[in-house]
């Protein structure tokens, strides 16, 4: 093993100062480098570490066992299973990238291509990250490398180094800004660009409804969705994000309709009041649903809407994916019902229920329109003295509605829903389920809306008048039990969750919006700009105050950077008299001292009272070691009378 002494830390030579970089570019992609892959580059570690240099036969069998761990690593992997052929693709780049340059550096021989190469693999790395915290990462990185460049250039010190990353950094912040707003990120078709997070959640949304106990609510905090309007926030009764209808009900979960027939157009809206136009970023799913206010206008690119207004993609959403909506959340809808929806749509088990089907006989010999039932139905509902609550008793599901109404009476949106649809289908109103989100105002700030998984929810739809009316079945409770958590420690988690909630939520807000307009902007957000620009003056205005507040905050920095470092108070006190000395053509000589100088100064000079004040002052403080705070301030005072009466 080679003798290690300090100089191997503090002499930054060049191969250092290439180590130091690669280490910074390859640090991300750890997280995503195979382990047959890492198992080489820790092998080509210890050989740089244990060897002086390489041989000819050290580096062919090197290269060998580098293309073994590339096959072992990317084996299986070429079926495109779960993954796209972009992010493949780059993946074998860095593979390759790693073997020539650890070979290339194996030879201890620094060429070109091993002084770009840091830059290939920070490039390949931002594939495969999709977050705020890497894009601070890689600008930290740049930073770093930027210093690590000037380190080899300029030879100074570290101090001096890192002084003059700092000026160049923030000299080039403007028009960072500039290029970023005209070189908008490339987006592909199949495979996203930039930075990517493989984080895959699920929430309990799968296109049915269970009345069993799996219709427990999940009641997590955990991040479905974040939207931006771009007007203001919309009121609460108009926040339902629309996710599946629901037509079969098998006793113990309700189903939709199956898709080739929810493929039929046999609706049309004939009433839409003014168009919503807002941003959803969507979390991982795993599902194919895209969650649309009620009622998507048109399908975000790549989407379809069937008849029932349900907005769905091919595959599985297994990333984070953002998209826009436009919706009309005042209309009317409907038309002639297809008879095989119709008849989905009335069908209940006639021999179960017999006590909601007696009231729903009586209601139908009572009243003749389906509006009247339908209001008949919910004074029954009101009557009941219903309550919500978040864990209620099982039900009978081969009597769910009479469990329900009559004897449980405890439930939440999943059971008043269902028992709302079966009953307008017993009093022949045909009926569905609808389920999505209910958004909380209270997740909300300005014009942005968080939805959680807790905001899960289920409402009735009936066909009146040959048109789809909305009921939040919710509504027809008497009273609310708080019985999301009955522990003391569970209550004490909420409370501490809920300490400061506001900041919190504007984090988040911030958070989205760096999402939405850095690491999401494309040539659509940049169109979006553009003609935003174009439409409104005063965004123009605040777009050109913006810039200047950047100009001004980068030339404050550059001004903080450029000021002169003092590393001895003594000389910075004095080095304003050196200046004035300087200029009125005293010269300090090479090898004289400050003593000497100031008294052959002195000698001459028309005050020379105040330069000797100043010398004595100076050699106490030098040669005394008089340094504290009252002397400087006194030598300072001495030359600040020198300087004026020498004006």
């Amino acid at each position: 093993m080679p003798y290690l002494n300090i100089s191997h830390f503090t002499d930054p030579t060049p191969l250092r100062l290439l180590d130091a970089a690669y280490i910074l570019v390859l640090l991300p992609l750890l997280l995503v480098i195979k382990v047959p892959m890492l198992l080489y580059m820790l092998s080509v570690f210890l050989i740089l570490f244990l060897k002086k240099e390489a041989r000819i036969t050290t580096l062919i069998w090197t290269a060998l066992w580098g293309l073994l761990a590339l096959f072992l690593s990317m084996y299986g992997a070429f079926n495109f299973s779960g993954l796209s052929r972009l992010k493949i693709f780059i993946e074998l780049l860095i593979y390759l990238l790693i073997i020539a340059v650890t070979l290339q550096r194996m030879t201890r021989e620094i060429n070109i291509y091993l002084s770009l190469s840091p830059i290939l693999l920070l490039a390949l790395s931002l594939f495969f990250f999709h977050s705020i915290g890497m894009l601070i990462y890689v600008i930290f990185e740049i930073f770093m490398l930027l210093w690590l460049l000037l380190a080899h250039r300029m030879q100074g010190t570290w101090r001096e180094n890192l002084r003059m990353t700092g000026m160049l950094y923030v000299i080039s912040l403007p028009w960072v800004v500039i290029l970023f707003v005209i070189f908008p990120r490339i987006s592909f078709e199949h495979a996203s660009y930039g930075f990517r997070e493989d984080v895959i959640t699920t929430t309990g949304h799968d296109g049915k409804m269970y009345l069993d106990n799996k219709a427990e609510l999940v009641l997590s905090d955990r991040i479905v969705m974040e939207v931006s309007f771009a007007d203001a926030l919309p009121p609460s009764h108009q926040l339902y994000f629309r996710g599946t209808v629901l037509y079969n009900n098998h006793a113990d979960h309700w189903e939709p309709l199956p898709i080739n027939i929810r493929k039929v157009k046999h609706l049309s809206i004939d009433k839409i009041g003014k168009l919503t136009s807002y941003k959803i970023a969507l979390y991982p799913t795993k599902k194919e649903w895209l969650y649309m206010l009620d009622i998507p206008a048109e399908a975000p690119r790549g989407a379809t809407i069937d008849a029932d207004f349900v907005t769905t993609l091919k595959k599985p959403i297994n990333e984070p994916l953002h998209y826009q909506g436009t919706s009309a959340l005042e209309y009317s809808y409907g038309g002639r019902l297809e008879s095989i929806v119709k008849r989905a749509a009335l069908h209940y088990p006639h021999r179960q229920n017999p006590q909601s089907q007696k009231v729903a006989e009586q209601i139908k010999e009572r009243y003749d329109t389906p509006k009247e039932r339908a209001t008949a139905i919910m004074r029954l509902f009101k009557k009941q003295n219903l309550t919500y609550t978040l864990k209620p008793d099982p039900l009978d599901l081969n009597n769910s509605v009479d469990s329900f109404l009559f004897e449980k009476r405890k439930g939440y949106c999943v059971h008043f829903a269902s028992s709302f649809v079966l009953m307008a289908r017993m009093v022949g109103i045909p009926a569905r389920i609808v389920t999505g989100y209910k958004a909380n105002l209270a997740n909300s700030v300005e014009n942005y809306i968080v939805i959680k998984e807790r905001d899960a929810h289920a409402w009735a739809e009936l066909y009146i008048d040959k048109r789809w009316v909305r009921y939040e079945t919710t509504a027809f409770a008497s009273s609310i039990e708080d019985s999301s958590s009955t522990t003391e420690q569970a209550q004490q988690q909420r409370a501490q969750k809920a300490m400061f909630p506001r900041v919190n939520l504007y984090l988040m807000y911030m958070k989205y919006q760096v999402e939405s307009w850095i690491l999401e902007y494309s040539h659509f957000r940049q169109l979006q700009l553009l003609n935003e620009l174009r439409k409104n003056p005063l965004f123009v205005y605040k777009m050109i105050a913006l810039f200047i507040a950047l100009l001004l905050i980068s030339y404050a920095l550059f001004r903080y950077f450029h000021r002169a470092v003092c590393e001895d108070l003594l000389l910075c006190t004095i080095a304003p008299l050196m200046q004035r000395l300087d200029h009125e053509g005293y010269r300090r000589e090479e090898r004289e001292t400050m003593h000497k100088f100031l008294i052959r100064v002195a000698s001459i000079h028309i005050f020379s009272k105040e330069l000797l004040d100043i010398d004595r002052g100076y050699e106490q403080i030098r040669y005394a070691d008089d340094d504290s705070k009252a002397s400087l301030d006194a030598l300072g005072e001495s030359i600040k009378i020198f300087l004026r009466k020498s004006k």
